[in-house]
């Protein structure tokens, strides 16, 4: 009897059992899913807070830049006048007489 009756509700037995698989398979999914959501959230926070990092290091590195071009725009003045003095060195002319008298004048020593 026991048999006849597992062959008469095999089909039930089987879409019972089938549903089962289902149910925990279902189960698992939606744990999966809800770790893979979680996971997806911080990810998207790393990424948000690197993006900002990368914000961050861009504009300095943009100031670096501008302060660099001109430390170098002032080097590049700084060796002309340097060479223009050296150009001028022992070219030295003598002053006129009323501007040598002046000269005198204003930058003799008092006692």
């Amino acid at each position: 009897m026991t048999l006849v009756w597992l062959l008469r509700n095999l089909p039930v037995l089987a879409v019972a059992l089938g549903g089962a698989v289902l149910v925990l398979w279902g189960g698992r999914l939606l744990q999966e899913r809800t770790r893979l959501s979680a996971e997806l959230g911080q990810l998207q926070r790393q990424l948000s807070t690197a993006l900002i990092e990368l914000d961050r290091a861009q504009e300095a590195a943009r100031i670096h830049r501008a302060h660099l071009a001109r430390a170098e725009d002032a080097a590049r003045r700084w060796s002309g006048i340097a060479n223009d003095l050296q150009r001028m060195e022992g070219q030295d002319a003598p002053l006129s007489p009323l501007l040598g008298h002046t000269a005198e004048r204003l930058y003799q020593t008092r006692p």
